[in-house]
């Protein structure tokens, strides 16, 4: 894959399910975790193939309404990935919270 964006996603999924391997965060935590992380990798894949078509589509030239559909795609990878790592951190941070501030 060359997308970069991916490759980011990708890290921060591996990231996430390490960290919660480690706290041992329940079946259904990982679970969560692991369900939001793959959503936002599928919605770059799917932006990705939106931003390649509407590519294809208009060439060089300029036009609104495929200005409007890449960043309507670009919006939802954006939003899927803030609310995985709000997901992410209400299971994520509490135990790590407790390790790191031990009272």
């Amino acid at each position: 894959m060359t997308q970069r964006n991916f490759r980011i996603h990708t890290a921060m999924t591996a990231i996430a399910l390490s960290i919660g391997l480690v706290l041992h965060i329940n079946t259904l935590g990982m679970a969560i975790v692991a369900l939001t992380c793959a959503l936002v990798m599928v919605l770059e894949l799917l932006n990705t193939a939106l931003e390649s078509v509407v590519d294809l589509t208009v060439g060089q030239s300029y036009h609104e309404l495929a200005k409007i559909a890449k960043d309507c795609a670009a919006g939802a990878v954006m939003i899927s990935a803030l609310a995985a790592l709000l997901v992410a951190g209400f299971i994520i941070a509490p135990p790590l919270v407790a390790i790191v501030f031990p009272f």
